[in-house]
């Protein structure tokens, strides 16, 4: 009989009583009743198999780290790529962007009939009433107007507009244009008051005082020579001057209403000897931007705006290109206006108080933006004109045109953008064109009008 202990196992042997038919012996492992052995074996089994699977995953985990790592270093420099193609393009287009507003202006001034902005004076005052009808009386200023033709002086009612025409040879006005009817002013010739009534329905009187007689208007528009003199025995009247050299002292620009710091205007080494090297920048009137430590500047800005002023480093910059701030100021104002830049970035009706720029030692760069509120949401564009002076009054070379050449003008366009770590990144070219080809500007008020504050400012 073999006898069984339930709680743990022991060997039987099981015996004959001949030796002959003893069988050979054997073991018997007999487990409990609850398997206590087996699950120790399993349980052993399992520690094994959780620590191999534990460094399993430990290996798996550090391999999706690293790769992680290296896609996450990949994917910035992808990014640091793409910002800085993006940042390229942008100034690229910046860039281009001033050079045509620059090269453009100074065009247009050199193919308008040399300085007639300067040199014909139209009536501040123009009386229109209707005798017929018993129209409202209107006062009107009028301003120099070229047609391609001959000078005019251009001025508008509510109900149309007025020209006031010179003879043929530009001495004294002799005809009116309104409302498609004509007329010739009474009395013919000489200065004082100028009379008429038109044919346009309202019996329109007209009346105005001729303020002068000038004898010696550029008709031929010979004097369009990118300088600041006439040519010839022509002298104006006076001791006025040509306005051929305006787009050299004179900066218009516009920024678009969701951009966010534009650069406006910069000073550094390159751009001072390239105003320096145009030998057209030797008016007795302006200065070059490198020989004036008493800088002033104007500002003309029509929408409510913010403003940047930042000094860089100059030794630094000419060392090894680099933009490194010394000193910044920045300032938002709920409306636009004009006026000497001040000390606190204000705008003010002089000089006194205003901020000193020493555009001979130091670089510069001005920064504007759109400042939008409930007043100007319909306005896409914030437009801007920047001029400036020295401390005598001098007008100042500080725009990087060379126009000397025969046939072509230059620009040297630089232009600053703040990345997203707020660092300044830079480009600056020579843009190279054609100065023959006059743009389709034939008013002389049209950067007036389409800039800063409005044509009657400037």
């Amino acid at each position: 009989m073999i006898k069984i202990n339930h709680t743990d196992f022991r060997t039987v042997q099981k015996r004959s009583n001949s030796s002959a038919n003893r069988e050979p012996e054997r073991t018997v492992r007999l487990y409990g009743e609850w398997g206590s052995g087996d699950l120790i074996s399993k349980n052993e089994f399992f520690r094994s198999s959780r620590g191999s699977v534990f460094l399993y995953a430990m290996m798996i985990s550090f391999f999706a780290v690293i790769i992680g790592y290296i896609i996450t270093i990949k994917m910035d420099t992808l990014t640091q790529n793409l910002d800085l193609q993006n940042y390229d393009s942008k100034l690229h287009s910046n860039l281009t962007e001033k050079a045509d507003l620059a090269m453009g202006y100074d065009i247009f001034l050199n193919t308008n009939g040399s300085g007639f902005t300067d040199t014909v004076k139209c009536p501040d005052l123009v009386t229109m009433s209707g005798t017929l009808d018993g129209g409202t009386l209107e006062n009107i200023s009028t301003v120099p107007f070229y047609n391609n033709v001959s000078f005019v002086c251009s001025g508008s009612t509510s109900d149309g507009n007025l020209l006031l025409s010179y003879d043929s040879m530009g001495t004294v006005f002799t005809t009116g244009s309104y409302l498609w009817s004509t007329l010739s002013f009474q009395p013919i010739g000489g200065t004082g008051s100028r009379t008429g009534t038109f044919s346009d329905g309202s019996g329109t009187l007209i009346s105005f005082t001729a303020t002068g007689v000038f004898s010696g208007l550029d008709l031929d528009r010979d004097s369009d020579n990118f300088q600041a003199s006439s040519i010839g025995v022509i002298l104006y009247p006076n001791g006025l001057s040509d306005d051929d050299d305006l787009a050299r002292r004179t900066l218009y620009g516009y920024i678009k209403k969701n951009t966010w710091w534009y650069n406006s205007f910069a000073m550094n080494t390159p751009i001072r000897m390239y105003i320096a090297g145009n030998p057209l920048n030797i008016a007795s009137y302006a200065i070059t931007a490198g020989n004036t430590q008493t800088g002033y500047l104007r500002l003309d800005i029509d929408n409510p705006y913010n403003i940047k002023i930042v000094e860089f480093d100059t030794s630094r910059f000419e060392s090894i290109k680099e933009l490194r701030t010394l000193i910044g100021n920045t300032a938002s104002f709920g409306t636009g206006g004009i006026g000497w830049l001040m000390s606190d970035l204000s705008l003010g009706g002089s000089k006194n108080g205003a901020k000193v720029f020493d555009l001979k030692n130091k670089d510069y760069a001005l920064f504007l933006s759109f400042s939008g509120n409930l007043t100007n949401t319909w306005v896409d564009f914030l437009k801007y004109k920047i001029t400036m002076e020295n401390e005598n009054g001098s007008g100042v070379y500080f725009v990087p045109l060379d126009d000397s050449g025969n046939g072509i003008i230059k620009y040297l366009g630089t232009d600053i953008i703040i990345d997203r770590d707020n660092d300044y990144r830079y480009k600056q070219f020579e843009v190279v064109r054609e100065n023959t080809s006059p743009l389709p500007f034939n008013n002389g008020c049209f950067f007036g009008i389409f800039f800063g504050s409005g044509c009657s400012a400037y």
